[in-house]
């Protein structure tokens, strides 16, 4: 009986003992996993529609393709570059700074740089994070003075400063005119417009967690085909799909 108690408390403990930080986690994963769902519910309806073919060789997965507007938003590399990557992401998210880590400086040095790919960045701040959507203001004022990457940056680099005070704090060293960027972070019901319109378009091409990519090849009008990808993939995951469709172009 004492050893079924201990046990008992010992469970108890350990419960309680997850906090906020592991619910939080744990709500991103299930938002994230929303979309992995919703793929393969498309994948499994398409290999059933596959005539049975014994011994053939295991077919890869569709690429699932959606028209995607650049809308307005803020545009990293040559604007006539061959290839664009919408990215829809969240300053709060800890699987969009993975992604930021871990992908965007290798994508800035071999193809951004070079005039290959432009990175479109769209907002998604998932309901949870409450630092996001005052962090994405700032990014969007920073954006009014031609600082907005600087802020884009900053804000993935320090995690512990994604409110507008913060920011204000730095605003010397990010090149910012501080007051200017003060009053426009204090116009939170308009900037709030364009953070959800960017948010709604995201639901509408089928995004359900950050970070989400869409890459395809650059047009002449606001849209782009793109095939999505979803998560924090490794940088190999772009790489071959952004030198497939360079072949294409070229």
């Amino acid at each position: 009986m004492v050893s079924i108690i201990g046990e008992a408390v010992l469970l108890s403990l350990i419960i309680s003992g997850w906090g906020l930080y592991e619910r939080t986690s744990l709500k991103i994963e299930i938002a994230n996993l929303d979309n992995d769902i919703e793929l393969m519910r498309a994948e499994l309806k398409e290999i059933k529609s596959r005539p049975a073919q014994p011994g053939a060789a295991a077919v890869p997965p569709p690429v699932v393709e959606k028209v995607v507007s650049i809308d307005d938003d803020p545009i990293k590399g040559d604007k006539n570059a061959p290839i664009t990557i919408i990215e829809f992401s969240d300053y709060e998210c800890p699987f969009c700074k993975r992604s930021y880590d871990n992908v965007f400086s290798k994508l800035d040095e071999e193809y951004i740089s070079k005039g290959k790919v432009r990175v479109v960045f769209r907002d998604f701040p998932l309901g949870f994070h409450k630092k996001a959507i005052p962090a994405a203001i700032a990014a969007n004022c920073a954006g009014e003075q031609g600082k907005y990457w600087e802020v884009h940056d900053f804000l993935f680099e320090n995690p512990d400063k994604l409110d507008a005070a913060s920011i204000l704090n730095s605003a010397g060293e990010l090149g910012l005119d501080k007051a200017k960027f003060e009053a426009c972070t204090n116009d939170k019901k308009s900037k709030e417009k364009e953070i959800t319109k960017d948010f709604e378009d995201g639901q509408k091409y089928g995004v359900r967690g950050t970070p989400s990519y869409f890459i395809g090849k650059t047009t002449d009008g606001k849209e782009i085909t793109g095939t999505f990808v979803r998560g924090a993939q490794p940088y190999t995951v772009f790489k071959e799909h952004i030198e497939a469709q360079l072949k294409e172009v070229n």
